[in-house]
C-alpha cells in the first residue's frame, strides 16, 4: 500500500513537472485594449495610515485618491482630483 501511494505521488509531480515546463494553463494577461478611447493608471498605496487606489488619467492628467470611508461604508475620494500638468507646472 505504502509502495502505491509513494509511485502515486511521484508520478503526479512528474506530470505537474511537465505541465510546467510545457506552459500548459499559461494564460495570456493585456493590461489595455488597443485603441482604447481614455487611458488610466491604477495605484495602490496609503493615505494617512488607510489604504487608498490613485488613479491616474493619462489623457486629461488627473489623479484622484480613492479609499473606503468606513463611517459611511462607501468608496470616496480622499480629496479633490489634481490636475498633475498644473502640479508639475507643465500647463
Amino acid at each position: 500500500m505504502k509502495r502505491v501511494l509513494i509511485g502515486t505521488l511521484v508520478g503526479v509531480n512528474v506530470v505537474l513537472l511537465l505541465a510546467l515546463m510545457l506552459g500548459l494553463g499559461e494564460s495570456k494577461a493585456n493590461a489595455q485594449i488597443i485603441g482604447a478611447q481614455t487611458d488610466y493608471l491604477i495605484i495602490t498605496g496609503a493615505v494617512g495610515g488607510d489604504d487608498a487606489v490613485y488613479v491616474i488619467d493619462l489623457k486629461r492628467r488627473g489623479m484622484i485618491a480613492l479609499g473606503f470611508d468606513k463611517q459611511n461604508k462607501r468608496i470616496a475620494a480622499f480629496r479633490g482630483a489634481r490636475r498633475l500638468d498644473v502640479d508639475f507646472g507643465r500647463n
